[in-house]
């Protein structure tokens, strides 16, 4: 693909390289195309290529060798890392993870308060409560538990309720998409069932990612609250300049004879 010419040509090829190394594009200890190939892909100069692959190699990403070429560091997948920009990078976000599920099935709706208030259920109703474990490679790294409501989790086949991404689940088969998504991040002391369940001791540090999935009518979808090791497990989230408005002319101003 083309990039757009600048002085931070190799800024941007660099971070679309370390994307592909995060998510798994090029694996640990796989070697990076040819820098040729790269030039072609980006449109740039081999100096621009080189430049970029300098700011990998300083990041300790990658590794590169006279007469072997260049490959990503075998440390450079020790932690899980996610790179987001859309809610479609959240639904995706550890499809690639073992899924241990721990419980699953209805829950009383007055044991989770703030989960029923959220989803504006009555004392008396019932969610339906996923409770689970994700692992990579280096072991577990999450924590994860998720909520929604028993019409949705009833048109899911129980055999894969927890195995596969819920909000995927409910988009599939429930015929409704979430428009947005929040999260909220914060940091919690591991209680006896997370610190058993990720190897760490009770009152570590953890990550913690709460998310609700909404409607386009902002009705939840979908609660889910992460307890990550934060050793194992990095989250990068990328932050656009909204576009600046252009400035009236004076023409436009004198025809309309105000500022809109």
């Amino acid at each position: 693909m083309a990039v757009k010419r600048g002085n931070t040509m190799h800024k941007r090829i660099a971070d679309t390289l370390r994307d592909r190394i995060a998510h798994g594009v090029y694996g640990e200890d796989r070697m990076l195309p040819p820098e040729l190939t790269l030039v072609t892909e980006f449109n740039v100069s081999r100096h621009t290529v080189r430049d970029a692959m300098k700011a990998l190699v300083a990041e300790g990403l990658i590794e590169r060798t006279a007469g072997r070429g260049t490959v990503v560091s075998p440390h450079a997948g020790s932690e899980a890392k996610w790179g987001v920009r859309s809610l479609s990078d959240l639904v995706g976000e550890f499809s690639d993870s073992a899924v241990v599920v721990l419980k699953k099935g209805v829950v009383a709706a007055r044991s989770f308060p703030q989960v029923a208030k959220l989803f504006e259920l009555q004392s008396g109703g019932s969610l339906y409560a996923i409770q689970r474990v994700l692992s990579l490679k280096h072991g577990p790294i999450a924590f994860h538990r998720l909520f929604t409501l028993m019409k949705y989790a009833a048109r899911i086949p129980a055999d894969e309720l927890g195995y596969k991404t819920l909000i995927g689940q409910i988009e599939q088969h429930c015929r409704i998409r979430a428009f947005k998504t929040r999260q909220i991040a914060s940091a919690a002391a591991a209680d006896a069932d997370v610190a058993k369940a990720l190897g760490v001791r009770r009152g570590t540090p953890m990550l913690v990612l709460r998310r609700t999935y909404l409607t386009r009518d902002d009705e939840p979808i979908e609660y889910t609250q992460l307890m990550c090791r934060p050793d194992r497990y990095e989250q990068t989230v990328d932050f656009y300049r909204e576009p600046v408005p252009a400035r009236p002319s004076a023409q436009s101003l004198s025809r309309t004879g105000k500022a809109r």
